[in-house]
């Protein structure tokens, strides 16, 4: 057995282990014991091993690949997850790729290039721990924030504050701290990358943690003459003074949306959170400096390292170095101008030549299809409309078809398998994958309408057979103007709050971007769309959105359907049904149409979800609703043992607007507190106080959140006079269903 006291060497291991192996000795080798050794090895599968599907492996050669940080060619890309270049195949192989184009630049001694790669969007601390190197760039590196830094005198301890009282309620309220902790005494650090970024926030749309806690104790605890309040007041019409008022009123009602609306997502809080990053910066060097911990001298003592050959040191100051940077561009940053909604009405372009031409070609590439019955054509609208479908024949009378199509015209999983000329590409392939479930059962088609979408659209482009459709279909431009998927969270806190669409679109937005992020961990789709396509975050969301505001069903499945999707929306007839009668989809009319007017369907849906889906509202809408959720049956409830016998969730969303709505809203309360489930039983005095309780909260929130919420003009762009209107229906529903339908009228 051979053990080296000094330097323990892989080989000096590898025989030890062979010479137990071959003596069959129960005694461990002191090599493989020896502290060195341990952490050596330790640091090897830290340092170098890759980590796929949860798994860590030691791959030669493809360990080799040095850090340099891949920048992407546009803001809107989304950064691409590390196992889309690093691969696990089936039969246990691993296959590595580039993660950017590479140029051989030959030259007389060599016609190498060194292959650089990302390791991912990780801060530098992981560097030093892990791989033990500092990257003299990193975009997403870090600096840490000490909470304390956040308050310019400390929390008081051990006497009563009332606004740390407060401070603890909502923090405790939002699960920003532990329901359990009894006293507040500083933020948790945060880790602040350049731009004003906290690493803390994560990357989830709708939770920002760290953004969320700073703007609470800036709000409660901060300092009446702070001029981010000035510019609030400013911008918003709101002082600092109603604004604290609005958020202590929201900690007492216990309402967790109105807590969050009201004291983490006031007007202007982005901005309170930079202006105390930024204080907090100033605070952090200045505790550095009182100590003579400066730039300069941490510069004197690298230098002294570097001629004294002490690596260790060496890197954990250039370490800190990186950090104070970070510190001080963060400390020295200026105020980014407001960008505020735009305030007036500019969402008709100048596209109406072009946009008739585009028409025009459609209509021709239709008559390609030779529907088996026709009825309509598309012509530019306007209006807010964009563009519709009208009656070429005379008057079509209630329940005549006017469209008949037949399989091939239009876009599903079946055709867009079928549309795909080589059977055996890797488009086929992966459309065949994306068309089942992972129970094996068949999809409705989705992924794969978004996938061919993102393909036909921005790859194939005039080639694909479907491009005068495509052209014609409203721009990322065009969408972005009206459809949620693209506002700003920060916008739709502003407008949206009191209302329980808010959050409904907020999550809307999340699964759209983990939709997002499935699709980009998978080669194949990356393969088939290419970076410039599947990275692009914008071109995603806006094949999201035209898959699912455009979609129309029948068979279990979506379909996009060119000239039927055309018809826009009203309150008239019963609603829209597109229904299969001997191989063809057919549409009958809801209404009596004369020639040459626009045709309309009623798309038989509340505004709440007109508008989340496809970016509108209508007048007078007998479908409409004021959607309530955030209700659930918690496992100390009195019925939570047996409400899975009676309800099909345990956290339901309900649209009230009438008897009915609140009959059922009473079964859910029933259920909760284990009160009779008789089915002859009314709106009894046993639930009607959850009932009054609950309707009569969202009432005060609302009534709070049309005076509070930003200001919106008569001249407002469409998507904000939308949201100030979804705030207001909602209180008017919940009104005359609680004045209606649950106060005993004397």
């Amino acid at each position: 057995m051979s053990s080296n006291r000094g330097q323990v060497t892989l080989s000096s291991v590898v025989g030890d282990m062979i010479q137990l192996k071959m003596k069959q000795s129960e005694t461990i080798p002191d090599s493989c014991v020896n502290f060195d050794t341990f952490h050596r090895f330790v640091g090897i599968v830290s340092s170098r091993a890759m980590v796929l599907r949860s798994v860590k492996y030691l791959t030669p050669l493809a360990e080799m690949i040095n850090y340099s940080p891949k920048v992407e060619e546009s803001k809107d890309w989304i950064n691409a997850p590390f196992d889309l270049y690093h691969t696990l195949s089936e039969d246990g192989s691993i296959t590595v790729r580039s993660d950017r184009d590479i140029f051989s630049t030959s030259t007389e001694d060599s016609n190498t290039v060194q292959i650089f790669e990302d390791y991912g969007p990780v801060d530098s601390s992981l560097f030093l721990e892990a791989h033990g190197f500092v990257p003299y760039e990193n975009p997403n590196n870090c600096a840490t924030i000490p909470g304390s830094s956040f308050f310019r005198r400390p929390v008081a301890s051990g006497r009563h504050d009332e606004g740390v009282e407060l401070v603890l309620r909502a923090l405790k309220t939002l699960y920003l701290i532990h329901p359990e902790v009894n006293k507040f005494e500083s933020l948790e650090d945060v880790c602040v990358r350049e731009d004003l970024s906290m690493v803390d926030d994560g990357n989830t749309i709708g939770r920002k943690p760290a953004s969320d806690s700073i703007a609470i104790v800036s709000l409660l605890l901060g300092d009446h003459d702070n001029p981010t309040w000035n510019r609030i007041e400013s911008e918003f019409g709101q002082t600092f003074d109603s604004l604290k008022d609005i958020c202590i009123a929201a900690i007492h009602s216990g309402d967790r949306e109105r807590i969050e609306s009201r004291c983490a997502r006031y007007s202007g809080s982005s901005w309170v959170v930079k202006t105390a990053l930024r204080s907090a910066a100033r605070r952090t060097i200045a505790k550095f400096e009182e100590n003579n911990d400066t730039e300069e001298t941490l510069l004197v003592h690298l230098q002294q390292a570097q001629s004294e050959g002490s690596a260790q040191l060496k890197l954990a100051l250039r370490f800190r170095l990186e950090e104070r940077k970070i510190l001080t561009h963060i400390a020295d940053s200026v105020e980014d101008e407001p960008v505020l909604p735009q305030t007036t009405i500019n969402e008709q372009t100048d596209m109406t030549m072009s946009l008739d031409k585009k028409v025009e070609a459609f209509n021709s590439f239709i008559q390609t299809l030779n529907l088996p019955l026709n009825k309509i054509e598309a012509k530019v609208v306007g209006d807010g409309m964009r563009i519709g479908a009208f009656a070429t024949t005379d008057t079509i009378e209630l329940d005549e078809p006017y469209i008949s199509l037949h399989a091939d015209s239009v876009i599903d999983v079946d055709t867009a398998l079928a549309g795909v000329k080589n059977k055996t590409s890797t488009l086929a392939t992966l459309l065949k994958k994306y068309s089942v479930n992972m129970n094996g059962s068949r999809s409705d088609g989705f992924d794969v309408l978004v996938i061919y979408l993102l393909h036909e659209r921005f790859v194939v482009m005039e080639e694909s057979h479907w491009w005068p459709y495509l052209d014609l279909l409203p721009s990322i431009e065009e969408l972005s103007k009206y459809h949620p998927l693209f506002f700003d969270e920060a916008e739709i806190d502003g407008y949206l709050a009191g209302s329980d669409v808010r959050q409904f679109i907020i999550k809307y937005q999340r699964h759209a971007a983990q939709r997002h992020s499935t699709l980009v961990s998978d080669l194949d789709v990356n393969t088939v769309l290419g970076n410039d396509v599947l990275l692009d975050k914008q071109k995603v969301l806006w094949a999201t959105a035209i898959v699912d505001s455009r979609s129309i069903w029948w068979g279990g499945k979506r379909h996009l359907v060119p000239l039927l999707d055309l018809i826009n929306a009203d309150t008239t007839g019963r609603a829209h049904e597109t229904k299969m009668v001997n191989h063809a989809a057919v549409t009958r009319a809801s209404r009596r149409i004369t020639k040459g007017t626009q045709v309309f369907e009623n798309y038989a849906q509340p505004n709440y979800l007109l508008f989340s889906y496809h970016g509108f509202l209508l007048k007078d809408n007998l479908n409409d609703c004021a959607l309530l959720d955030g209700l659930t049956i918690n496992r100390n409830d009195r019925g939570a043992k047996t409400a899975h016998h009676h309800l099909h969730s345990m956290s339901p969303t309900f649209c009230i607007r009438d008897l009915a709505s609140i009959e059922e809203l009473a079964n859910f309360f029933r259920v909760k507190h284990g009160l009779s489930l008789d089915k002859s039983s009314t709106i009894d005095d046993k639930v009607r106080p959850y009932l009054i309780e609950v309707l009569e909260g969202r009432i005060s929130r609302l009534t709070e959140a049309i005076k509070a919420n930003n200001e919106v003009k008569s001249d407002a762009p469409s998507r904000l006079r939308f949201m100030k209107q979804v705030v207001q229906n909602d209180l008017l529903h919940f009104k005359h269903a609680l004045d209606n339908h649950v106060v005993v009228q004397e």
